[in-house]
């Protein structure tokens, strides 16, 4: 299968599948920190376009994530942070990037730090994971540092072209070279369940299903 087929999967996955799935095979995935979604119950998946800021006082447009927006593929995810920081009264997204992504066709979008114009990328219908609200302008406050470069957040390693899977759980990052192996594996995870839960259903007890199955 190619990486889109994969992707169409994966959109299907919940995140604690695929959580699961990477604690199977030794990867932590999950960003441990609380998002927020401007869309609840949207799932979104794609390759990863990073962005990292880095603080500054210097009053410059951030041109480079504006161009990363112009350049990304369709279906890929925008995920930016702040270098060594959490961007709290920042905003990293807002109102027209949200616009021109959702035009440009893009999957969706990860913010770790702030966001604005809440109001507006919710009626545009555009999935933006975020980790705060503020209305302040990024210009004079952080500029671009590099784009497509790693990015550390949340006890994770974002490499451009990881797969972001998101939904009203959070946030997991799938390496690019183990997307395959971490489906397969969510795919017999929920199979599992899929069973445990018809067997619940029928009055047997929980703890006896548990464990034949050995999953919880």
């Amino acid at each position: 299968m190619s990486l889109r087929d994969y992707i169409i999967k994966l959109k299907k996955t919940p995140t604690a599948s695929l959580s699961d799935a990477l604690n199977q095979i030794g990867i932590n995935g999950t960003l441990n920190v609380t998002f927020h979604p401007t869309l609840e119950g949207v799932r979104i998946a794609g390759p990863a376009v990073t962005i990292l800021h880095s603080y500054s006082t210097r009053r410059v447009i951030p041109i480079e994530a504006i161009d990363a927006i112009d350049n990304a593929e369709r279906g890929s995810v925008i995920v930016a942070a702040v270098e060594g920081g959490e961007a709290q009264d920042i905003a990293l997204f807002g109102g027209l990037m949200s616009l021109a992504s959702k035009v440009r066709g893009l999957e969706g979008a990860v913010m770790c730090g702030a966001i604005r114009d809440l109001r507006e990328i919710k009626e545009m219908g555009f999935q933006v994971f975020y980790r705060f609200l503020s209305p302040n302008t990024s210009v004079g406050r952080t500029e671009i540092k590099a784009v497509n470069v790693p990015v550390r957040y949340g006890g994770v390693t974002i490499n451009p072209g990881d797969v972001v899977v998101g939904d009203d759980d959070g946030i997991v990052i799938i390496p690019k070279d183990r997307v395959a192996e971490a489906l397969e594996r969510a795919k017999r995870i929920d199979e599992l369940e899929r069973k445990e839960a018809e067997e619940i259903k029928k009055g047997e007890p929980f703890s006896q299903v548990i464990r034949k199955y050995a999953r919880v």
